[in-house]
């Protein structure tokens, strides 16, 4: 666990211009980078992929989150690192994640180079989190296995549609997940996840019986909804924090990010039908 052979070897290569470019791709496997790509798959391409997607790399999050408070692996040394970071270990959050958010699109579109270019994007930023000295070996095949197994389970799972689920039954059953989900783990990311879980289920079910959103819209309609989502978006992130800041332990972490992953869901395509930034709007909708 703390051989530090294959970061020596890695570094013995550096370059300012390596340095740079795997900082840049690790960059890729942060938490910000798939809170900003995974709404827009929900409000530009297909809200049902989406969802999905939402739901399982929240659940992948929440496992690895989990994982690393039963091992709290610490990591290497600070003299090898090349930037910043803190945390437990094991199994790398970066070279999970990436298995699962590259293998899951990979999964979706069925092409061969999907899953060449997914293939890449996990070995890159696996390989970045080791040259930048932030992870032992052991951490990434953990991360890569775990990832991994998930993705095979995800794959295992037949697909059903949410308007078959009485809403009722389903607003009941996802607040008792997410809360027990939070209760055994109210620790490092699991207040963050599970509060956006909660939000993106309840969101998603609401949006789905009482608004009926459409993707479909021009460019110029998707430039304002990537503007209007993800501002509103980040700017609850960073609002809504001093607000929820008076409730015990991590729960106003749970609140807040509850409020970011309804607004995912729900806020930001109401919204967007409001607005009228779709092609044609449904008969359903009322305005």
């Amino acid at each position: 666990m703390t051989d530090t052979s294959m970061i020596l070897w890695a570094q013995q290569h550096a370059t300012p211009v390596l340095t740079n470019f795997f900082t840049a791709i690790t960059s890729l496997g942060a938490l910000e980078y798939y809170m900003i790509a995974i709404p827009l798959f929900y409000w530009l391409l297909d809200k049902h992929f989406g969802f999905r997607f939402a739901v399982f790399f929240t659940l992948s999050a929440y496992t690895n989150s989990g994982t690393k408070h039963i091992f709290m692996t610490e990591r290497p040394p600070h003299n090898l690192r090349l930037v910043t970071q803190e945390g437990y270990s094991f199994p790398s959050g970066h070279a999970q994640g990436s298995t699962a958010f590259w293998g899951f699109a990979a999964l979706h579109i069925r092409k061969r180079w999907a899953t060449t270019a997914a293939l890449l994007m996990i070995a890159l930023i696996s390989f970045s989190r080791i040259y930048l000295g932030v992870h032992w070996p052991i951490d990434i095949l953990g991360g890569l296995f775990i990832g991994g197994v998930l993705l095979y389970l995800y794959s295992r799972i037949p697909q059903f549609s949410a308007e078959r689920i009485p809403y009722l039954t389903w607003v009941l059953s996802s607040a008792a997940a997410a809360i027990f989900l939070f209760a055994i783990h109210p620790e490092g990311d699991g207040p963050m996840t599970t509060g956006f879980l909660v939000g993106a289920l309840l969101g998603y079910r609401t949006e789905i019986e009482y608004v009926n959103f459409q993707e479909k819209a021009s460019l110029l309609q998707n430039i304002l909804k990537v503007i209007l989502g993800l501002g509103i978006f980040f700017g609850l992130r960073i609002v809504l924090k001093p607000f929820v800041s008076w409730l015990p332990g991590s729960l106003g972490t749970f609140v807040r990010y509850g409020l970011m992953g309804l607004w995912a869901s729900l806020g930001a395509p109401y919204l967007f039908m409001k607005l009228g930034l779709l092609k044609e709007q449904p008969q359903s909708f009322q305005a």
